[in-house]
């Protein structure tokens, strides 16, 4: 989640952490969860989390962190579409961390947690473990298998049953939660909606909000063991200065659409009186949409994405809308075009009809795009229709 912070964490520690593994930790030994508040850059906005390991008796100072993944990987981009891109446990120094969130004006704070010396050395050996070349990998997914997520297993598994999550989940769905995150983002979020699916939209559990770093932390703050609080001393490492909140205009994509809406009815209006002709204004925007449904396509079914299926955008971003393009107004129209714009008619007026109330939460901006194409799906049919007489 934290790019550049990830690159430096990639410096290397291993031939340090070889000596660190021949030795336990003492009892003045402390670990902390270590969290970096969201940036301003895509990569950055929801968050980072870390596990530090320091003990100055041994000489130890070590930061784990799950969020890395070699930029040298063969097909390196085809693999994070897919899916399939292997992120990687690596270890830093504390101060790299703080250097990279002071330049990204990004608030550190630790959490001291409260641990008997064996369940410090099981954490301790776990990472060690865990960060061996054949250990180090896994297959990341944003919602379940993260950074953050990484270090919630970890404390389950040691602590076992008598750790108790006692905060009350917040009741946010998935996709609510990357609202919040998002709100001064909106072409991202809107991106971002675009290729999640129905699965964004489940509520999400006290356990699986914890795939945000934030959330991970406030969580910590109120877990026990064995009715004891694990998180014995909570500080700011780092307070980044308060923001600037702008107050200047900003076009959302939903401005946009309408828009473009607002001139498709217009032209086609205009051609019903002089006849001029609407055709490329409605060729761009059925290519446009077609390759958003392209992506979707590929998404939900060639990739490994969990969140990525069952996208109920593809209703008005139909893949076919690409070769659509092509066939507008070509004489003579074959009876298979009329069926399509009659089909697709319906299918956008169904999704207008229960646009607040579908299975999946669609973007405000994709509301005028499916009033259009209703609109225009049957204008289609009835010129196509004329155009053959």
């Amino acid at each position: 989640m934290m790019r550049k912070l990830l690159l430096i964490f990639a410096l290397s520690l291993s031939a340090t952490l070889n000596t660190y593994a021949e030795n336990s930790l003492s009892e003045e030994s402390e670990i902390s969860l270590i969290t970096v508040a969201p940036g301003d850059e895509l990569y950055s906005g929801f968050g980072h989390s870390a596990l530090w390991v320091e003990d100055e008796a041994k000489g130890i100072s070590v930061v784990f962190n799950y969020g890395t993944f070699d930029f040298d990987t063969p097909g390196f981009y085809m693999k994070f579409v897919r899916g399939k891109l292997n992120y990687m446990l690596s270890a830093g120094r504390i101060s790299y961390l703080i250097r990279s969130a002071k330049a990204e004006n990004r608030s550190v704070i630790q959490q001291k947690l409260d641990l008997s010396l064996s369940q410090k050395n099981q954490i301790y050996d776990y990472l060690l473990n865990n960060i061996r070349p054949e250990n180090k990998f896994y297959q990341y997914d944003f919602f379940f298998d993260n950074c953050s997520t990484r270090f919630r297993d970890l404390l389950e598994e040691v602590l076992g049953s008598g750790l108790s999550w006692n905060k009350q989940a917040e009741g946010y769905t998935f996709r609510e939660f990357l609202d919040i995150y998002l709100e001064d983002k909106p072409w991202q979020d809107f991106g971002i909606d675009l290729v999640l699916g129905q699965p964004t939209d489940q509520i999400a559990d006290k356990r699986n909000e914890m795939f945000l770093p934030d959330m991970l932390m406030y969580h910590y703050d109120k877990a026990t063991y064995e009715g004891k609080p694990i998180v014995k001393d909570k500080l700011a490492i780092y307070e980044a200065p308060e923001k600037q909140e702008s107050s200047s205009f900003q076009i959302l994509p939903q401005h946009l659409t309408w828009l473009l809406c607002l001139i498709g009815i217009i032209l086609s209006v205009r051609h019903h009186k002089s006849k001029t002709s609407d055709i490329w204004y409605n060729k761009l925007l059925f290519i446009i949409t077609g390759l958003i449904g392209c992506l979707i396509f590929f998404l939900w079914f060639l990739s490994d994405h969990v969140a990525t299926v069952d996208n109920w955008n593809m209703i008005w971003a139909f893949p076919l809308n690409i070769v659509f393009a092509f066939l507008l107004f070509k004489k003579p129209a074959k009876k298979w075009h009329t069926i399509y714009y009659a089909v697709f008619g319906i299918a956008q007026f169904l999704v207008l009809g229960f646009f607040y109330t579908l299975p999946q939460a669609l973007h405000a901006a994709v509301l005028p795009i499916v009033l259009y194409f209703a609109f225009k799906s049957f204008n289609l049919l009835y010129r196509t229709k004329k155009m053959n007489v």
